[in-house]
């Protein structure tokens, strides 16, 4: 078992959906970033630490597990100073991960309709962490060539890009160097060592450690029938998510508090093409079981397309 600390020293963009290109926005463009970055953005910085693997005539998960040699990535998780937070893109908030199982009970009665909890449920995210947006003006964006974005400072239109900042609103108990993202990596022979990588877009770097792990960053019960969504579960669009989701789990029916939505895995560089796109359970959804699943097999194994490079990671909840 391992672990990857991507240690945060600037704002980063995770880009979100949408073009950015003046050829399908128009003359002024922007685009703004994720909260967290998607796990096809980290696990392609921790492929680049790998050595060369032909990938072309491969699917773009299976390219990912190919240079990983077989790794399953879980997370990710946000640490500040001691404390992991997790993300909530249903409510663009961080929630501590110690408030993670609350949380899910109090999802899980709202679904039931058994209780008003708003309150208790907003008690819960005044804990968590909202980063900082920083927003940049640049000159110089033409429409894309062969899907590259081309930059001419003399004749290219103005845009604007929206980073995320997580160095925002730090004190004196947590310095620059305190903040990172981490993941799980469940792996038999992964190298260790440290890195410097690209993560993200607009060339944000990061420092990169790949290191030995004796336990996961959370708790996982041996059984479990609610499960918080850590990263984006894929589905096929044209089908019945839920559908699909009671299928591969096998826990029984299945209720879903949370939002899905549409999400593309990506840009190929290989292909110079976009990946697809996907039905998505966004991370901070609840998936209630009416049967127990295996706490670790679910957390190991993941759900849904891409699950080996981390995407359908979730957290067994305990009770």
């Amino acid at each position: 078992m391992y672990r990857a600390v991507f240690k945060v020293i600037e704002p980063y963009f995770f880009r979100g959906p949408g073009e950015f290109d003046p050829s399908a926005r128009g003359v002024y463009s922007s685009a703004y970033s994720l909260l967290a970055p998607n796990p096809s953005t980290t696990a392609g910085a921790l492929a680049t630490v790998f050595g060369y693997v032909d990938t072309s005539m491969m699917d773009w998960d299976e390219a990912y597990s190919a240079v990983l040699k077989g790794a399953r990535i879980r997370g990710p998780y946000l640490r500040r100073g001691s404390l992991y937070h997790v993300e909530n893109r249903v409510d663009e908030i961080f929630l501590r991960l110690d408030d993670v199982q609350n949380y899910s009970y109090l999802r899980r009665g709202q679904l039931d309709e058994k209780e008003k909890l708003e309150e208790k449920v907003r008690e819960i995210m005044y804990l968590g962490f909202t980063p900082g947006r920083l927003t940049m003006v640049g000159i110089g964006l033409m429409t894309r060539v062969d899907m590259r974005k081309i930059a001419d400072e003399e004749r290219g239109l103005i845009y604007t890009v929206d980073f995320i900042d997580y160095l925002s609103g730090i004190d004196a108990k947590i310095g620059p160097t305190d903040i990172a993202i981490e993941f799980d990596i469940i792996s038999e022979n992964m190298r260790s060592g440290k890195y410097v990588v690209r993560l993200g877009g607009e060339g944000r770097t990061s420092l990169l450690e790949i290191l030995e792990a004796k336990d996961y960053i959370c708790k996982i019960p041996e059984k479990t029938n609610l499960l918080y969504v850590l990263s984006p579960i894929l589905y096929e669009t044209g089908s019945n998510f839920i559908e699909q989701l009671k299928n591969e789990i096998e826990g029984g029916e299945v209720k879903v508090c949370g939002k899905i939505g549409l999400l593309g895995a990506g840009y190929s560089e290989v292909r110079r093409r976009r990946k697809p796109i996907y039905q998505a359970l966004l991370p901070g959804s609840i998936i209630v079981l009416e049967k127990e699943v295996k706490g670790f097999k679910i957390y190991e194994e993941g759900i849904g397309i891409g699950r080996q490079l981390g995407f359908g990671s979730v957290i067994p909840i305990e009770g």
